[in-house]
């Protein structure tokens, strides 16, 4: 036993230590020790990197929009639709499978004529609401549609192969039927319209064209397409839209190949929607055999119109039967007239530039029915020689299709 510097060491302990006498020893005894070292540290992880998330690419879309009063009309990429200018939010789960169901800001929502099946209060658009409720029209339109949002989540294209990440839309929008003056509110609702969910996939969305001219003059797609019929040389002409909730006398001026709205008289208040109340007035009248008369019958009926040899057929159905109400719409549209100053001003500025020679083309869903076309074809032309007076082909309609033609 050794004692050094007051610590006990045995023998065997002087044994186990190594003897160095040369440097070279001493380097190779302290590789060692750095060794034994390493080997009892623990061992440094490396933390596993977390897969790179990719979005969806960016799909890009033309929408064109017709918000009106009684009906919303639409275009998805050269695909026209329509749907009731109604809405609904509803409480718990939307019916799987049917148009125009969706969720947004947290709130399951369905527009169309399928909202009035489900319990709670339809928003109607003609109740100060096209502009207000704009951004639900449009997500809507987008839902409405038998198949746009159905096949980008099928992945056909192969743009949205992340399924677990939203499929991310980039809308070119043009509006019809809005007020330009308020493009400030209109910018402002759109531009707060992110995402919303359809059938259970999210939605991602942007409109990339706010900052540019989006709105356009009431039946801007029927000017387009009645320049088409301008007698060679004739450069200013008139449309008459019959619509929803209003009706409208556009001045256009024809430029080298598009042309531009320079006045307009309108009749709010004067559209579709108060000539079918006008009608259901007159028909009321009638002995309707106990049964109660529906203003949705109303519209019904003037759809199904049609011409006859004598006449016109337009089907009322009550019950079990259909009656012929043709007789009684003469007196509602001219109830329409009488009883609505803007009306009469706006078809009477209507009379003065047909007198004056100018053509007037008529669209909006007014003029497709038949009885009712006439009807303000003949009050408007009636003692006028040569009156250059035209109803568009498919008017409910063109004034959305008529914009294709800005792209030809």
């Amino acid at each position: 036993m050794t004692t050094t510097n007051g610590h006990i060491m045995t023998e065997q302990t002087l044994n186990e230590l190594p003897m160095i006498e040369t440097v070279e020893q001493l380097a190779q005894e302290t590789s060692k020790l750095g060794q034994e070292q390493k080997q009892l540290s623990p061992k440094k992880t490396t933390k596993p990197k977390s897969p790179k998330v990719k979005p969806n690419a960016i799909t890009y879309v033309d929408v064109v929009l017709d918000a009106g009063s009684h009906s919303n009309k639409s275009m998805i990429d050269g695909f026209e639709n329509a749907f009731s200018s109604v809405f609904k939010e509803i409480k718990g789960d939307l019916p799987s499978g049917m148009a125009g169901c969706f969720s947004y800001k947290g709130k399951n929502y369905i527009v169309g004529e399928l909202a009035d099946g489900f319990p709670g209060n339809l928003v109607y658009a003609y109740q100060d609401n096209k502009i207000k409720c704009l951004d639900i029209w449009l997500i809507g339109a987008l839902t409405s549609d038998c198949d746009f949002l159905d096949t980008l989540m099928a992945d056909k294209k192969s743009k949205n192969k992340y399924k677990n990440m939203p499929i991310r839309l980039s809308v070119n929008l043009k509006l019809l039927s809005l007020s330009s003056s308020k493009k400030g509110d209109i910018s402002k609702i759109l531009s707060n319209l992110k995402s919303f969910t359809y059938r259970g996939k999210e939605f991602e969305l942007v409109i990339n064209n706010l900052d540019d001219e989006f709105i356009y003059s009431e039946g801007y797609g029927a000017a387009m397409a009645a320049i088409k019929s301008l007698p060679d040389g004739t450069r200013e002409f008139y449309v008459l839209d019959l619509g929803g909730g209003t009706t409208t006398a556009t001045h256009y001026r024809n430029g080298r190949e598009l042309p531009k709205a320079v006045n307009r008289f309108i009749a709010t208040g004067g559209g579709m929607q108060i000539v079918a109340q006008q009608i259901y007035k007159a028909v009321s009248k009638t002995d309707m055999g106990g049964q109660e008369l529906r203003l949705s019958g109303i519209f019904a009926a003037l759809k199904a119109c049609q011409r006859k040899e004598d006449g016109y057929f337009t089907p009322y159905c009550l019950g079990r039967k259909n009656i012929d109400i043709s007789e009684e719409i003469p007196e509602g549209l001219q109830t329409w007239v009488d009883d609505n100053p803007t009306i009469k001003k706006v078809l009477t500025e209507t009379r003065e530039r047909l007198s004056s020679g100018f053509p007037v083309f008529a669209t909006g869903g007014g003029f497709s029915c038949t009885i009712i076309a006439d009807w303000i074809t003949n009050y408007l032309t009636e003692d006028i020689p040569i009156a250059n007076f035209q109803v568009l082909e498919n008017s409910a309609t063109i004034n959305v299709s008529g914009m294709k033609l800005l792209n030809d």
